[in-house]
């Protein structure tokens, strides 16, 4: 066969290279170790080259590589959400205690982003070159503990002071657990896990707004803020429990699980990448620095602006405040069905390719781009609330995609440090800016004698129309140029691997004949 002759030809030209390279360095490096070298090289390209086309993408199940991991990161994403939705819910009892403007009020996620900025990049240098399922537990604890000083807090300054710690909590989230969790899981079953991951935010608005839009109503939002820290807490003491993976662990398993010399071959280098290194090399991959822009302006809808809707519920259709959490646990449902379902159509898509895969999440967000403003000027409550439901599932089904490409086109190495500038990018233009914007628009208009219904709506509408249509653009930027970037990443990566390895045993070799 065509394809076997080129093998052979590429086992005998790197072999040859090899052993050149050796006598160069007046080493007497054994023909049999040569093509033993060669044959683990072209074995590694071809498997990996295999994985990443989704040319060999086997029927595999989340099971048989363990439930634990997806389970305990699944619980502390959530409970993160949980925290911010309450927040959400929350936000017209504080506004109204502590007697501050919309402007004022919206301080408060960008208290939560200063910190979750200032920890979150650093976290990914920390978290590709320490071991993660520390880093994350002790995120936690704190992120904990800044809930229960939301829930003491006495006046404005000290809730703005726990928002901020809550940051430099769950600024080590996006860092840690996506990056965990693609060292757990290969790269075929890698779209529903990651999806599946994602789909605890939207699982934790829900009892937030749910079961926290109940808390706030009957004891206050004290009690709401106190009773969602526990779970972080114990949870993140359980996660210390957790095996920690190698970085690149299972993009490698399918080449060398029949291997144990190659497994062997292929083992970690001890170095590990620089803080502004990585940060270099992933803004040089177009798909990546694409859909980091499209997480910021995507993120200032999903995030941004569901934080001020149930207040634009309270104020414009005379909701209460159960009524309008009920309002975002709707459109929380929406969202994580679309999620969860979306995780296995991701999966099935990497058979036709990142490309087809980049532009089918997209077209998904396309429909936020298009529907969330018609929703806003539309008059009726319920209508308004179908409209961006079921845009909302429909982009949610979609994202998993986005997740999976980031984590295939990311090198693995400093792949914590890939997916940090990515949540970053989602908490400062989605958590801090977007609300932040909002309100001050919303300031503004009431200045020039808007109600403060209209104010809100029209100030969450210009927004939509305008943030979200730009972030739509770069995903469909980046669906040209992913397959090209992942299969870069994984050719650059089992290049990285295989000659630090040769290196070594060219090395072993001078020493065993000196």
């Amino acid at each position: 066969m065509p394809e076997d002759r080129d093998r052979i030809d590429d086992e005998s030209s790197l072999a040859e290279d090899l052993a050149e390279a050796a006598a160069r360095e007046g080493l007497d490096l054994q023909s049999e170790q040569a093509q033993e070298l060669s044959e683990a090289h072209v074995q590694v390209e071809v498997a990996g080259g295999k994985e990443v086309s989704g040319l060999d993408i086997t029927k595999a199940k989340i099971r048989d590589y363990g439930l634990r991991p997806l389970a305990i990161l699944f619980i502390l994403n959530a409970v993160d959400e949980f925290d911010r939705s309450v927040l959400a819910v929350a936000l017209e009892p504080i506004r109204e205690y502590f007697e501050v403007s919309d402007t004022v009020v919206s301080l408060l996620p960008l208290a939560f982003v200063f910190l979750a900025g200032v920890i979150g990049v650093p976290a990914g240098t920390w978290a590709d070159r320490w071991v993660r399922k520390y880093i994350l537990a002790g995120g936690a604890i704190v992120w904990a503990g800044a809930g229960f000083m939301a829930a003491a807090a006495q006046n404005f300054f000290q809730l703005f002071a726990s928002r901020m710690l809550l940051g430099a909590g769950q600024g080590t989230i996006g860092p840690t657990h996506l990056s965990l969790l693609s060292d757990y899981y290969p790269v075929e079953i890698r779209g529903r896990v990651l999806g599946y991951h994602r789909s605890a935010n939207p699982f934790g608005q829900i009892l937030g707004a749910v079961i926290g839009g109940f808390i706030v109503a009957i004891l206050g939002w004290r009690w709401a803020f106190a009773i969602a820290a526990l779970p972080g807490l114990v949870f993140g003491i359980y996660a210390l429990w957790l095996r920690e993976p190698k970085r690149g662990e299972s993009d490698l398993d399918a080449a060398t699980s029949a291997n144990p010399i190659l497994a062997e071959f292929l083992k970690e280098p001890e170095e590990k990448a620089k803080f502004f290194a990585s940060l270099k090399v992933i803004f040089k991959i177009p798909t990546l620095r694409s859909l980091i822009i499209a997480n910021s302006s995507v993120g200032f809808a999903l995030v941004g602006v569901i934080f001020w809707l149930p207040g634009l519920f309270e104020r414009r259709y005379g909701f209460t405040t159960k009524q309008a959490s009920l309002v975002l646990g709707i459109l929380a449902f929406a969202t994580f069905i679309g999620t969860w379902y979306g995780s296995p159509k991701a999966d099935r898509n990497v058979g036709q390719g990142f490309n087809f895969m980049t532009r089918y999440g997209a077209k998904s967000v396309m429909w936020v781009t298009i529907a969330w403003p018609l929703a806003f000027l539309i008059p009726n409550p319920w209508v308004t609330t179908a409209l961006m439901a079921i845009s909302a599932g429909v982009a949610s089904y979609g994202i998993p995609g986005l997740v999976a490409v980031v984590a295939a086109s990311a090198p693995p190495r400093i792949r914590s440090q890939a997916f940090a500038a990515f949540g970053l990018a989602l908490a400062v233009c989605g958590a801090a800016v977007a609300p932040l914007i909002i309100g001050v628009v919303s300031d503004v208009l009431q200045g020039w004698n808007v109600n403060s219904g209209d104010s809100l709506r029209l100030a969450m509408l210009a927004s939509t129309v305008v943030v979200v249509g730009i972030g739509n653009w770069f995903i469909f930027r980046a669906s040209d140029t992913a397959a090209d970037d992942v299969n870069r990443t994984i050719a650059d990566f089992l290049n990285e691997m295989t000659q630090g390895k040769a290196a070594s045993v060219t090395s072993s070799a001078a020493e065993g004949t000196s």
